[in-house]
């Protein structure tokens, strides 16, 4: 248990770090316009979520929301707990509270979040969005794992008669 807590602690500062690094890269570097990357679908560029995913709740003040997101994640990662006795749920775990974390301080901070990543027509997404959708797959992926279907009880000679 203690190798999985070390292993999702570190999957978590290091996506968090990765996440302020990668925001404060597009604010230096991404003002004067995107950045193709090899094709007219894939770019950095520079923007702006005021809202929650998809720009949703624009109108709600951003220390609500920001409050609101930490805690959120804090009754979640609580009730899903348990998960970190697999490798696959301490990944999952850490990849969501990493994101959710990083994009709940970066809205706190200023009233928004920074994304930067633009795939085709795709709303413009950051590092923390990636590993939430990641983290959240995962956790998906792994409650098949535990599932079993309820095999019928055996036919009774009496039933097995009429």
């Amino acid at each position: 248990m203690k190798r999985r807590l070390l292993y999702a602690s570190t999957l978590f500062f290091g996506t968090v770090v990765l996440d302020a690094l990668t925001k404060a890269l597009a604010e230096a570097h991404l003002r004067d316009g995107p950045i193709f990357l090899g094709a007219d679908w894939l770019a950095l560029r520079l923007a702006y979520n005021y809202g929650v995913a998809f720009s949703f709740f624009e109108g709600i003040p951003y220390w609500a929301l920001g409050a609101g997101a930490i805690v959120l994640l804090a009754v979640v990662l609580w009730n899903l707990r348990a998960l970190l006795q697999t490798r696959l749920g301490a990944t999952a775990l850490a990849l969501v509270a990493a994101g959710g974390l990083s994009n709940a301080v970066d809205r706190l901070a200023d009233g928004k979040v920074t994304d930067m990543i633009s795939v085709w027509l795709w709303p413009v997404f950051n590092v923390a969005d990636i590993a939430i959708t990641v983290g959240v797959g995962l956790l998906l992926l792994g409650s098949r794992g535990g599932k079993t279907v309820p095999k019928e009880p055996a036919a009774t000679e009496e039933g097995a008669s009429s």
